[in-house]
């Protein structure tokens, strides 16, 4: 009987599953062709990425800007995340928790009230992460104009081999 009830709940996941993946807008495809595993040298651009967002870069750009010293990384993830792991050096404004009110001033703030053409970049944990685009969009609306969205983010990061700057220890 418990094996029955099993089944069905089963079929019934699925059935819900596949629904909804198929009226999302960020929809997976069951049956095509992935992108393979990053290369270091391509960005990942997401699906939902529009024409006018701010330039994806690759981990080798972004490896390249870190070097140069001449950019404010933006880490995108709740503080916790970013206590676990970011990029050396990044600040991080956790785009979940930003102000409804006063958004741009906040930001400012954060930000430390930088020139407007300041070099940042935003990330957040990798390609199931949508915060850097919505932060780099956010910033391109208040007029930030060098930006760049690093969307491989602290996955890619790790995955090449280079340093995370932690700040506690936290389990895998």
């Amino acid at each position: 009987m418990a094996i029955r009830q099993l089944t069905i709940l089963l079929i019934i996941s699925v059935v819900l599953g596949l629904g909804v993946n198929l009226v999302s807008p960020n929809s997976i495809a069951v049956i095509g062709k992935y992108r393979s595993l990053s290369s270091g040298t391509e960005p990942i651009i997401p699906p939902n990425a529009d024409v006018d967002d701010p330039p994806f870069i690759a981990l080798d750009l972004a490896e390249l800007e870190f070097n140069s010293g001449n950019v404010v990384f933006i880490d995108c993830r709740e503080p916790e995340e970013f206590e676990c792991g970011t990029i050396p050096g990044a600040i991080n404004i956790p785009f979940d928790y930003l102000p409804e009110d006063n958004l741009e001033a906040h930001i400012d703030s954060a930000l430390g009230h930088c020139a407007r053409d300041t070099k940042l970049i935003t990330f957040c944990s990798g390609e199931e992460c949508d915060l850097s685009l919505h932060m780099a969009r956010n910033l391109q609306a208040f007029g930030y104009t060098n930006l760049g969205i690093f969307f491989g983010g602290s996955r890619e990061w790790v995955a090449f081999d280079l340093k995370l700057e932690r700040r506690r220890n936290c389990e895998e």
